[in-house]
């Protein structure tokens, strides 16, 4: 019988734990979407105020080496149907930051409560100005995000949608982990309108962990429903909250072992091929689209983070 070395038994078992750590991290993975650009905001509402928050945001992301994707909502460009210089300025600095661009439609219109035709032309109203910012880089518009995450109350439109989209060369970019960041940037710009900056710096610490529980819940769902990590998709918004706690959810995101990746490298997961045959009213998470597909019901959803009432409350003025 031969002996091994304790030297290099320990050597060899260290070795192990550091590769099985290594894939371990590896497998985390999570591609950063950004909505409603050029910005959301109550509280910066000039150009100048809203090219400060375009640029703390890209800060965010630049200084950890993020590569997001911003999805325009086209009419947020325009001063008296004209694009504002202002405005296409924005979206030049994310360009310049090495970020893409995404079609979020021209007026964010609710795609269950319009036609499919009307639909198109929204989809169109943005691409033609997106189309014109881009092609002096030699790009074009590759994804598109749904707003509210409305894909179609009906199989009609629902389809009549994905056939639009792939024949005009665009990718339908998914969400896996949905999120109301909405709501508390609402609520940090109350608190911001009212020169509380203490309330505002709770409603910040508040956010952060709830976008990790987040984070964690749809974590779990993935695991139960692909028995594995997946690379998942952020929503969140290029909004005043986002301008300033960004940086601090994707440090922690990074201290759990997390690696940003592109859109591109998401959608490669072999779980954006899963079936998707949720038709409704709600806009929710492709995760739960694909659990509903394959049956899942009740208990396989709870759990998921509520934005507290103090926050909705103040969100909404009330």
């Amino acid at each position: 019988m031969t002996c091994i070395p304790f030297h290099s038994l320990f050597v060899s078992i260290c070795l192990l734990i550091l590769c099985a750590a290594e894939t371990a991290q590896a497998q985390k993975q999570i591609c950063i979407t950004i909505d409603d650009l050029p910005t959301v905001s109550r509280s910066y509402r000039t150009s100048a105020g809203q090219e400060a928050l375009t640029k703390r945001l890209l800060t965010h992301l630049t200084q950890r080496n993020v590569p997001a994707i911003g999805f325009v909502v086209g009419e947020k460009l325009m001063v008296q149907a004209k694009p504002d210089p202002a405005q296409i300025r924005m979206l030049t600095l994310w360009l310049d930051a090495g970020m893409e661009l995404g079609n979020h439609t021209f007026a964010h219109k609710d795609y269950n409560t319009i036609s499919a035709a009307e639909s198109q032309r929204d989809i169109v109203g943005v691409d033609t100005l997106l189309r014109a910012l881009l092609q002096p880089a030699n790009q074009q518009p590759r994804y598109f995000r749904h707003p509210y995450l409305h894909r179609g109350n009906t199989v009609g439109k629902r389809d009549s949608l994905v056939r639009y989209l792939a024949d005009h060369t665009y990718r339908e970019a998914p969400v896996t982990i949905d999120n109301g960041d909405y709501l508390f940037s609402a609520a940090y710009d109350a608190a911001l309108l009212r020169k509380d900056s203490t309330l505002a710096t709770l409603v910040g610490k508040q956010y952060v962990t709830y976008m990790l529980d987040c984070v964690h819940y749809y974590e779990t769902q993935a695991d139960s429903l692909f028995k594995r990590p997946i690379a998942h998709i952020l929503l969140t918004h290029a909004n005043t909250i986002n301008s300033f706690y960004m940086g601090e959810v994707l440090s922690r995101l990074a201290a759990e072992g997390y690696r940003f990746i592109p859109l591109d490298q998401a959608v490669q997961d072999p779980a954006y091929q899963s079936p998707d045959t949720y038709v409704n009213t709600g806009g929710i998470s492709w995760l739960h689209r694909w659990a509903l597909t394959q049956g899942k019901r009740g208990a396989f959803f709870k759990g998921e983070p509520e934005v507290p009432d103090a926050i909705t409350r103040l969100a909404e003025g009330r």
